[in-house]
C-alpha cells in the first residue's frame, strides 16, 4: 500500500511537471489577457505588466509574455462573440470573462472554451483549492463551498474559476433620499416611512407639496428604481422594471414561484398603476431619468435634479460621505455629482425599506459564488498553457509581493500605505488601467487573489465596506431576500424572452395601457413563452436538495 502511494504521488509529480512548459530559461509562452478594465492599457506607460513577468520569473520560474488586451465593458459581450469562432478563425484572447451563468453555458454549448476535470484545478492550484475549500480567507465562506464548486461545472466538467467571496452575499443598496426635500417637509430621518402606506404617503407629498420650493407642480415621488422597496414588501425580489434582470424564484407552500407571476406582483402592479395615476410616479420612468447614456451608470439622474425624491439606482457608498474611507477621501462617485448639481451643502438621507403586510421588506442579496467577473480560456490553447495559468493564479494567491504589484501597482507611485493596512491610490481608475495595474486581474481571479491579503484588503479591511456594514445592521436597512434558486438553471436562456413579456405587460398596466383583469392571461402567456418549462426545472432542482 505505501510503495503504491509513493509510486501515485511519483506519477502525480511526473504528470505536473511535464505540464510546465515555461521555466526560467526557456522562451516565454505568450498569454492574452482580457479582463474587465476601467479604460485602455498605455504599452509605452504600462510599467506593471512588465513587473509581473519579471516577479514571475525570478521567484516562480514562470516565464511569460503578457498581452493585456483592452475590451470596452459595454460592448464586451458583443465584441468577444465577434471573436469566437470553431478552429483557426478565433481570435478570442486566451483568458476572457464568462460575464453570466448563461453566457457561460452558450461558450460551452458552442465549444469555444476549455474544459477539465478538478484533479487538474487542484494539482497546478493546490493552494488556491484549499483556500477554497476551507472556506475562504476565515471559513466564514464554508456553506458556499458545494455551490462554488457546482458553479464551475457544466455537465460534470470545470470550465470556469468562479469568484469566491463575501461581499456577493452582502447587502448592497437601499434608499437614498433628497435631503433638501425632506428637510421641507419636515420629515427627519428618525420618522422615515417603515411601511408601504407610509411610504406612498411620502411620495404623494413629495409630488403634490412643492418640496423643491418654486411654485410650480413639477416633482414626483420617485421613478422606477424605488419600484424595488414595493416588490421587497411583498416578499419579491424582482428587478424587472428597474434594469431588466430576471425575477427570482420564492417558496410558497413548498413550492417555487417566480416573482414574474406572483400573486404578491399582481398587488404590487396595481399599487403602481394606482399611484402613477395620482401623479406620483414620474410619467417617463420607462425611458427614465436614472441611468442615462453616456454618464455613470449609478447616476440617477432624476433623483440628481430633483425631478423626484428618493432613488434606490446606486449603492451606500456610491453616495459615501467624505472622509469614511480617510482624511482624503472625497466622497463617493455619485455624492460627488448630487454636490455638483446641488451644493457642496446639499444633502442626502440613506433611508429603510418599508415593510409590507407580512413584515417582509428588502432587496435581493446575492450569494458568495458568481461567475460573471471569472475567466474562461480559449479552447485552443494547450492543456500545458492552462497549466501554466493555473499556476500563476497559485503565485498569485501566495506571494503577496506579487499580488501587490498587480492590484496596486508600485508604492508611492500608484498607491501609499495607510496604518490600517489598506491603501490610498494616487491616480484614478483609468490612469491606473493605463500603466498596467489591474491587466493581470483575470490571471490571479476575478477581481482579487484567493489570498487573506486580498480577501482583506478587499472586504474584511476596507472601511467603506465596514460603513456600509454598519448600515445593512440597522433592522428594515438589512436587505435580506435571496433567490431560492442558486444555480443555472438548463432553461435560462428562456428568461431574455419572458423578460421582456414581463416588462412590457407591466409598464402597460401600470399606465393604464392594459387592465389588471389580464392579469391572468398574462400570467398564461408567460407560463407558455418558457416559464411554465423554468418553474418545473426550478422546483425538479429545488426538491433535490431537501
Amino acid at each position: 500500500m505505501k510503495g503504491s502511494r509513493i509510486l501515485a504521488l511519483v506519477l502525480a509529480l511526473i504528470m505536473v511537471m511535464t505540464l510546465v512548459p515555461a521555466m526560467a530559461e526557456d522562451e516565454p509562452v505568450k498569454i492574452s489577457v482580457a479582463g474587465y478594465m476601467f479604460g485602455p492599457i498605455d504599452n509605452e506607460k504600462d510599467v506593471i505588466t512588465p513587473l509581473i513577468e519579471q516577479q514571475l520569473k525570478e521567484k516562480h520560474g514562470i516565464n511569460v509574455d503578457i498581452e493585456v488586451v483592452y475590451i470596452e465593458q459595454t460592448n464586451y459581450a458583443e465584441i468577444i462573440n465577434t471573436r469566437l469562432a470553431p478552429g483557426k478563425n478565433n481570435t478570442a484572447p486566451d483568458v476572457f470573462l464568462a460575464q453570466s451563468a448563461t453566457a457561460l453555458n452558450t461558450y460551452y454549448d458552442q465549444g469555444v472554451i476549455k474544459t477539465w476535470d478538478e484533479e487538474f484545478f487542484k494539482a497546478n492550484a493546490p493552494h488556491v483549492y484549499e483556500f477554497i475549500m476551507n472556506g475562504a480567507a476565515y471559513g466564514d465562506l464554508a456553506p458556499y463551498v458545494d455551490q462554488w464548486k457546482a458553479a464551475s461545472m457544466v455537465n460534470g466538467e470545470m470550465c470556469v474559476i468562479p469568484s469566491f467571496k463575501p461581499d456577493g452575499s452582502m447587502p448592497y443598496k437601499t434608499l437614498i433620499y433628497r435631503g433638501d426635500w425632506l428637510e421641507k417637509l419636515g420629515v427627519t430621518e428618525e420618522n422615515l416611512p417603515k411601511t408601504v402606506d407610509d411610504f406612498v404617503a411620502l411620495m404623494t407629498r413629495f409630488a403634490k407639496e412643492d418640496p423643491d420650493n418654486n411654485g410650480q407642480d413639477d416633482t414626483y415621488g420617485m421613478s422606477v428604481t424605488a419600484m424595488k422597496a414595493l416588490f421587497g414588501a411583498y416578499g419579491l425580489g424582482e428587478e424587472g422594471l428597474a434594469g431588466n434582470g430576471t425575477g427570482i424564484f420564492v417558496e410558497r407552500d413548498g413550492k417555487l414561484v417566480s416573482s414574474d407571476v406572483a400573486d404578491e406582483a399582481k398587488q404590487v402592479i396595481e399599487l403602481l398603476a394606482k399611484m402613477y395615476a395620482d401623479g406620483l410616479i414620474d410619467p417617463e420612468f420607462v425611458a427614465g431619468k436614472e441611468s442615462v447614456a453616456g454618464s455613470y451608470w449609478a447616476v440617477s439622474q432624476g433623483f440628481v435634479n430633483g425631478l423626484y425624491g428618493v432613488s434606490a439606482n446606486a449603492s451606500i457608498d456610491h453616495y459615501r460621505l467624505k472622509g469614511i474611507t480617510g482624511p482624503d477621501d472625497a466622497g463617493g462617485r455619485c455624492a460627488n455629482e448630487y454636490w455638483l448639481v446641488n451644493g457642496e451643502d446639499s444633502t442626502f438621507v440613506y433611508g429603510p425599506w418599508p415593510a409590507g403586510p407580512n413584515g417582509d421588506y428588502g432587496w435581493v442579496t446575492g450569494y458568495a459564488v458568481a461567475v460573471s467577473e471569472s475567466a474562461v480560456y480559449n479552447i485552443n490553447m494547450s492543456d500545458e498553457k492552462l497549466a501554466l495559468i493555473f499556476q500563476i493564479m497559485d503565485a498569485f494567491a501566495t506571494d503577496d509581493e506579487l499580488y501587490m504589484t498587480a492590484f496596486a501597482g508600485i508604492e508611492g507611485e500608484h498607491y501609499t500605505k495607510n496604518e490600517d493596512g489598506t491603501i490610498s491610490r494616487l491616480m484614478t481608475n483609468e490612469e491606473l488601467n493605463a500603466v498596467g495595474v489591474w491587466g493581470c486581474r483575470s490571471l490571479y481571479g476575478a477581481d482579487r487573489a484567493f489570498s487573506q491579503l486580498a480577501y482583506d484588503m478587499a472586504f474584511y479591511k476596507d472601511p467603506s465596506i465596514a460603513n456600509r456594514l454598519n448600515w445593512f445592521k440597522k433592522d428594515q436597512y438589512n436587505s435580506y431576500l435571496q433567490d431560492a434558486v442558486s444555480v443555472t438553471l438548463p432553461s435560462a436562456d428562456l428568461f431574455s424572452e419572458l423578460n421582456l413579456l414581463r416588462d412590457e405587460t407591466w409598464v402597460a398596466m401600470i399606465r393604464g395601457d392594459k387592465k389588471l383583469d389580464e392579469w391572468d392571461d398574462y400570467v398564461q402567456a408567460w407560463l407558455e413563452a418558457g416559464g411554465q418549462t423554468l418553474t418545473d426545472e426550478a422546483n425538479e432542482w429545488y426538491q433535490s436538495q431537501k
